[in-house]
């Protein structure tokens, strides 16, 4: 078997594990202090090890989010890729693709998050249904992630111990993912009902601390984000699931919120203040201008104001007078303005440098249901509600997850029947017009209605650039600016292409080739960042 082979034999998975706990132990003495054994010995992982492992699993799942891997796969694929910020590595604002960065992120699921949750997954199947269960919303969480970014992945033969771990259709997958989804939690509802406070994992669940409750919730929401995905290419399915899926109990309030507490986990917590550190990300032109168009609530949350600095004295007026208001910088700028990157707006005061140990990080957000369910009505589906509902429930949601339970309803209730529209946001020299034409007020026009859902919830996302990226390519919505300027011969923002999935990895491609001729081969077509995705059946490029 080849060394470098990302999907682990059941020899290498064993020994992967005993490592996983054992970090575990070290990193977080003050919560699993009875699992520290001699670690010369190898630990036979049983039940009471599973908190631990479950630790680990959400740490790493999440890695793409934290310090670890956050400019890997977050400030230089997707942040920029969704349209919520420019990046200040310049080379992947022209579209750049360096696959090594990549392969970093392709290793920390399959290498990291994987075995610990393999590991309890295999422990608990016969005799703790609701472990089992919790870990497989979690796995179908991680895998649906690796499946929207490549296409083709190994799903059942993550982690079997095969000589080869076969490549799947992104269809398969997702209809293996809807599987796990329904049967985990319909057999957590089961354990729930016998025992309504059932806890499992306790401290070691690092986003609900083992409210098993809070995870059927979870789950439903992510079988809902799902079904709508495949909405354009798979409408029968997507309408079964999701009607399936809003019986529920659904995440609806934001004490259901998914975080990571950064406290907790072991890959040096969040990372966009670490971005923030680096003057890597700022602010885009299409969020300036629906932000400020809105009088958006949740601006100053998002983004911080231009901040003064003597580098600034050279600078053209135009530039200048960015000082002390929000500012986005053009998407795929010319080479020479990098000059002026810092004269833009930098993430909110929460993700200051020095915050990375206190900001959680954002995984699952209860707004989204709600844009969910909106599109689903649009739709025509059963969601139990009216599209205009579901949309401005959505609205207030997010905008109290920013400011809090107490934010004034008059304001929310300005912001959802306002009639402002986005701004032209003055971007010198290119000086774009604005955005779109959509105010918040839902319109009566149902073209407009669709456009209007998927705006609201590219703001509701933030910063889940993940799932911002996956929607932005399902709908080509928002209608974000293209960016300018691309060395990427495969992405042309002039004839409308956007980068639609990361190539294959190279060492997938080293330690298995025929397995990735095959994954080309239900990739539908080349191995290329233009190629669409099974779900995405949008043209890319006139």
């Amino acid at each position: 078997m080849n060394k470098n082979k990302y999907i682990l034999s059941g020899l290498l998975m064993k020994i992967f594990v005993v490592m996983a706990v054992f970090f575990v132990i070290h990193s977080c003495t003050d919560k699993f202090n009875e699992y520290n054994t001699d670690k010369t010995k190898l630990m036979a992982v049983g039940p009471k090890e599973l908190a631990g492992l479950f630790n680990r699993s959400i740490s790493e799942g999440c890695s793409w989010l934290t310090t670890d891997n956050y400019s890997r796969m977050s400030s230089t694929a997707a942040n920029h890729f969704c349209g919520y910020i420019a990046c200040g590595i310049y080379a992947y604002e022209e579209n750049t693709m360096r696959t090594g960065w990549h392969n970093s992120g392709f290793k920390s699921m399959y290498t990291s998050s994987y075995p610990p949750l393999q590991s309890i997954l295999e422990v608990s199947k016969s005799s703790n249904a609701a472990a089992y269960n919790v870990a497989l919303i979690w796995k179908a969480h991680i895998f649906h992630q690796l499946t929207d970014i490549w296409g083709p992945i190994p799903y059942k033969d993550a982690g079997s111990g095969k000589e080869t771990a076969a490549y799947e259709s992104q269809k398969d997958v997702y209809y293996e993912i809807f599987e796990d989804l329904t049967n985990a939690v319909t057999a957590l509802k089961a354990e729930v009902q016998k025992s309504p406070s059932l806890n499992v994992f306790g401290v070691g669940d690092l986003i609900y601390n083992g409210d098993v409750s809070k995870w059927i919730k979870f789950g439903n929401t992510l079988r809902l984000r799902l079904a709508v995905r495949i909405s354009n290419i798979d409408p029968e399915k997507a309408k079964l699931e999701a009607e399936a899926a809003v019986v529920g109990p659904m995440m609806e309030t934001n004490a259901d919120d998914a975080y990571m507490d950064v406290k907790g986990g072991s890959n040096g917590g969040n990372g966009m203040p670490r971005m923030e550190s680096f003057y890597q990300d700022v602010m885009t032109t299409s969020m300036e201008s629906v932000l400020k168009g809105y009088n958006d609530p949740r601006m100053d949350e998002f983004f911080s104001p231009v901040a003064d600095d003597p580098t600034f004295a050279t600078f053209p007026i135009e530039i200048k007078s960015n000082v002390g208001g929000y500012h986005g910088i053009t998407s795929g700028f010319e080479p020479g303005y990098m000059t002026y990157f810092k004269a833009h707006s930098k993430y909110g005061a929460r993700f200051k440098n020095g915050n990375q140990l206190v900001t959680p990080v954002n995984i699952l957000n209860s707004a989204e249901t709600y844009f969910l369910k909106a599109e689903g009505a649009w739709r025509g589906w059963n969601m139990g509600g009216t599209a205009q509902s579901f949309y401005e429930k959505g609205i207030e949601i997010s905008i109290k997850q920013w400011k809090g339970a107490s934010f004034s309803p008059t304001t929310i209730s300005n912001y959802v029947n306002g009639t402002t529209l986005p701004i032209a946001p003055g971007n010198y020299p290119i000086n774009d017009p604005p955005m779109t034409d959509i105010p918040v007020k839902f319109s009566s026009d149902k073209t407009k209605q669709f456009e209007q859902i998927i705006t609201q919830k590219w703001l509701a996302l933030f910063p889940i650039s993940i799932e911002a990226w996956a929607d932005r390519r399902r709908t080509r919505l928002p209608k974000i600016y293209a960016k300018k300027y691309s060395v990427n011969p495969n992405v042309n923002p002039a004839i409308g292409q956007i980068v639609t999935r990361l190539p294959f990895v190279d060492d997938e491609k080293a330690a298995q080739p025929e397995e990735i001729k095959k994954a080309i081969i239900l990739l539908g077509g080349p191995d290329l960042e233009s190629t669409p995705l099974w779900w995405d059946v949008n043209k890319n490029g006139n």
